[in-house]
């Protein structure tokens, strides 16, 4: 396709999801969307507490707290208590290092949440479901600004000095501890009714947990997708990847992004379909269902529906 034709085509499809909304999900399909349809608050209680987190199958949502936003920064329809009653156990925050504190964004665009709503949510949960546990990926986000401390410096405030936060930390962030830690994947029994971060910052000599894309995990997340035409592409490096989570290292943890954006493909489009396009959750729920794996590892989806969510569940031993 010639230079030209391409970004039309890009502009036109760009201009076609800004008026259109996404494709319904048939009802026997529920791939995207009515996450609140479902429930699986204790679905970890059935698994031995020698499984290691990497051999399982873990629903996971991509910018967990992105909703009610600009739709080239939403990404989820659910908030976070129903996502995590649904079954979902993997979440995304980004952390934007402000005036000493973290408020949560997407980029630029402020989610109206700040770092202690997504502890107060999460730790409600693994109380009320002690057998559970909650992988975070804790990234900094858009530009830090007004600061007087470190990035570091804050997280440790929130973890063991702000009076509204450090008791929730104290009694359910797991602490890894030996030599390994920035790489080993703990053992279900070991974290039940804990947060497992998943360190994607320095640190300043401090482990926090697994380290995002370090030597313990194994990462796919091509999430441009310029244009409509290009989801069928992004569902191809997402099923390669689930190709390798089968054959790949028991002791990795494999995290496979459903998750994609461009100026002519939107969040809500990549995931959902639209215009007759096929979105990657409806590839993602037919290739599971039809694919018998050993295990999926972590799954992050935007506007994951509860067909999709079950069936990821299902491969769990």
């Amino acid at each position: 396709m010639r230079p030209a034709r391409t970004a039309f085509a890009g502009l036109m499809a760009g201009v076609l999801v800004a008026l259109a909304p996404a494709a319904p999900a048939l009802a026997d399909d529920r791939h995207s969307f009515d996450l609140g349809a479902i429930s699986n608050p204790d679905w970890m209680a059935g698994i031995s507490d020698d499984t290691s987190l990497a051999a399982l199958s873990i629903p996971g949502t991509h910018d967990t707290m992105a909703r009610d936003v600009t739709p080239l920064a939403e990404t989820q329809e659910s908030p976070l208590p129903e996502q995590l009653d649904a079954g979902v156990r993997a979440l995304d925050i980004r952390t934007r290092h402000f005036k000493d504190a973290f408020t949560i964004h997407h980029g630029a665009v402020y989610l109206n949440a700040n770092f202690t709503d997504v502890l107060r949510q999460t730790t409600d949960f693994l109380r009320a479901n002690p057998t559970e546990t909650v992988l975070m990926r804790i990234k900094p986000e858009h530009t830090a600004a007004e600061n007087t401390r470190t990035y570091e410096e804050t997280l440790d405030w929130y973890l063991t000095e702000n009076p509204d936060t450090a008791g929730l930390a104290r009694d359910h962030i797991w602490t890894p501890s030996g030599g390994q830690a920035a790489t080993r994947i703990p053992d279900l029994g070991e974290v039940r009714g804990k947060i497992v971060i998943l360190q994607n910052f320095d640190g300043a000599g401090t482990v926090y947990g697994p380290t995002w894309a370090g030597a313990g995990m194994s990462i796919q997340d091509a999430y441009q997708v310029p244009t409509l035409f290009d989801i069928a592409g992004k569902w191809d490096k997402a099923r390669s990847h689930f190709e390798a989570t089968r054959s790949g290292p028991a002791g990795v943890l494999h995290v496979n992004h459903f998750s994609g954006t461009g100026l002519g493909a939107f969040p809500m489009q990549v995931a959902a379909g639209g215009l007759g396009f096929r979105g990657v959750n409806d590839y993602g729920l037919a290739y599971l269902r039809d694919t018998d794996l050993p295990r999926t590892g972590v799954v992050m989806t935007d506007y994951p529906g509860p067909g999709l969510v079950e069936e990821i569940l299902a491969e769990n031993p």
